[in-house]
């Protein structure tokens, strides 16, 4: 790995209101020149004016002391780019190099130097960060947004990236500074501890090259076990909320791996329902079918929704929950989906659990497939498509749950 990602020990929204008091917009300087194509305006932090309490917090994010000295800088809506660059005193600047420069960087201009790392904290845009191994020449990508650091070599690796958010209406900063020390440069030990900090798959299933995201079909239990955790919690939570305001009898769940949902369900005092889970995959159907087996009123199938019969069940449908799996149908999700709610079950109520098109935490070499971005259909043709996004900190944690009433 080449990045190393933490949380701000500190409510970002008041971070930017402060650094933004004391360092105002219309103080920032204008700079024109690579990597960024259209320029960006720019803010250094001399030692004497770096908060003290920010310091702070963001070494207790990161447990490292850093140097009292940074610089935030300003996108101010004039490009999405950062053209793929390494930092070295040479090319900080092509027009001549400051005092500022020679104190971050090595002495000499054409030395490959060694600045200690860098440390981004992001303060009011989403961005993502593209950085190549040195030792392996592969490029590894992570998506961080307010109040995410990230911390990687931009001295001796190459790095790009891109504002994701929407380029015409919003600002978008961030403060960098360095370590105190460059003791981390050739500790694979450091960077080879996973960069996410955040729930993660346990991949055993055997994953190709730019494998596409979800895996595939039969997987092993703890390849998904990070959906179980506390982060994930609010994913489970607001559908089983859905089914509670609902009043909802009889549920029908679509991918439902072990049932995360029905824990969540009976905690709440919510047992009066008829439900009939079903999942590709045999270990967390096993599961599910032990811990449940007293429950009449609970089945779990380890079955193909190839198989129409796999649907079938003895109570009146009211609620079919789509838990992560219509994006194994990129072509066809709507239809299928109209086909098994309204046809089939003629239920009133729907539930889609998807991810969405960017992820803070995200791996390389994946390749996230997705609906999220395709419901134009579902909003045109039933009655309510209410939406709620959660950003979980967790893999792939940016999930939308869809309230659907047909």
């Amino acid at each position: 790995m080449t990045i190393r990602k933490f949380k701000l020990d500190y409510d970002w929204k008041a971070f930017v209101a402060e650094l933004d008091e004391m360092f105002p917009l219309d103080a920032y300087l204008y700079h024109d020149e690579f990597p960024n194509p259209k320029g960006i305006y720019y803010q250094n932090i001399p030692e004497a004016q770096f908060p003290v309490h920010i310091k702070e917090a963001i070494e207790r994010s990161i447990g490292r002391k850093i140097r009292c000295k940074g610089w935030m800088w300003d996108w101010r809506c004039k490009t999405i780019d950062l053209l793929r660059h390494v930092d070295t005193l040479k090319a900080a600047h092509h027009t001549g190099i400051s005092d500022w420069d020679t104190d971050v960087f090595e002495k000499d201009p054409i030395v490959f130097g060694r600045p200690p790392i860098t440390v981004n904290i992001a303060m009011e845009n989403d961005f993502q960060l593209d950085v190549q191994n040195a030792k392996t020449g592969e490029w590894e990508s992570v998506i961080y947004g307010p109040g995410d650091i990230v911390m990687f070599n931009n001295n001796t690796q190459m790095h790009g990236g891109k504002v994701l958010n929407d380029t015409s209406n919003i600002s978008r900063r961030a403060l960098n500074c360095y370590l105190d020390d460059d003791d981390l440069f050739d500790d694979d030990d450091y960077w080879n501890i996973s960069s996410k900090n955040v729930p993660w798959p346990i991949i055993t299933t055997k994953i190709e090259d730019g494998q596409r995201v979800p895996l595939q079909e039969n997987y092993n239990f703890d390849d998904m076990a990070y959906l179980d955790s506390q982060e994930a919690y609010s994913i489970f939570e607001t559908q089983a909320d859905i089914i509670i305001s609902k009043k909802c009898k009889g549920i029908v769940d679509v991918g439902c791996r072990h049932g995360p949902v029905l824990d969540i369900l009976h905690s709440k005092g919510y047992t009066d329902f008829e439900y009939m889970g079903f999942d590709t995959s045999i270990e967390p159907i096993a599961i599910a079918q032990n811990k449940w087996k007293d429950h009449e009123n609970i089945e779990f199938r380890c079955e193909s929704w190839d198989d129409m019969t796999t649907f079938m069940v003895d109570f009146n449908v009211d609620q079919v929950m789509w838990s992560g799996v219509l994006l194994y149908r990129p072509n066809d999700h709507f239809e299928f989906f109209k086909k098994i709610v309204n046809d089939f079950y003629k239920s009133p109520n729907a539930i889609i659990q998807e991810p969405m098109n960017t992820q803070r935490h995200w791996a390389p070499g994946l390749v996230l497939n997705r609906i999220s971005d395709d419901f134009d259909r579902y909003k045109s043709e039933f009655k309510s498509f209410k939406e709620i996004e959660l950003d979980c900190e967790i893999f792939a944690g940016r999930r939308v749950i869809v309230d659907v009433t047909l």
